[in-house]
């Protein structure tokens, strides 16, 4: 019986060692970014023309959008407003996006991040920039 447990035990020490995680992707281009963005005035609404870079497979960006709180002067809870699916032409390409600062009354902001097709995110993208054009 001692051997029988012993046996059982060396078996089970020798399946068990070794890293338990699923494999990783490796991946040596560069994170998915917003390599310039451009507010143009076209009342009432703005136009953005980004230009993506980085990824891996083809590159997009996530679009967020929230009202802005009339009392305390901050963003309520971000919403997804739009996202362009990653492509490779994207990558080359100067895209653009119409939106409205002001609706109905309400104000709002958005924010903006590049993802690519293995699904990184890029960080998001400041919003100072889209808040000071009104």
């Amino acid at each position: 019986m001692r051997k029988l447990l012993l046996l059982c035990l060396t078996v089970l020490v020798m399946v068990g060692c070794g890293r338990k995680e699923p494999p990783q992707v490796i991946v040596d281009t560069n994170p998915p970014a917003i390599a310039s963005i451009h507010v143009v005035d076209a009342d009432p609404s703005k136009q953005l023309q980004i230009q993506l870079e980085g990824g891996s497979g083809g590159v997009g960006y996530q679009m967020d959008r929230a009202e802005m709180d009339p009392y305390c002067k901050c963003p309520s809870t971000w919403l997804r407003y739009y996202e362009e699916y990653p492509l490779p032409r994207n990558n080359t390409k100067e895209l653009h996006k119409m939106i409205r600062l002001k609706v109905g009354g309400h104000d709002y902001v958005y924010r903006l991040r590049a993802i690519d097709a293995l699904g990184r995110l890029g960080s998001w993208h400041k919003l100072s920039l889209l808040n000071k054009v009104k």
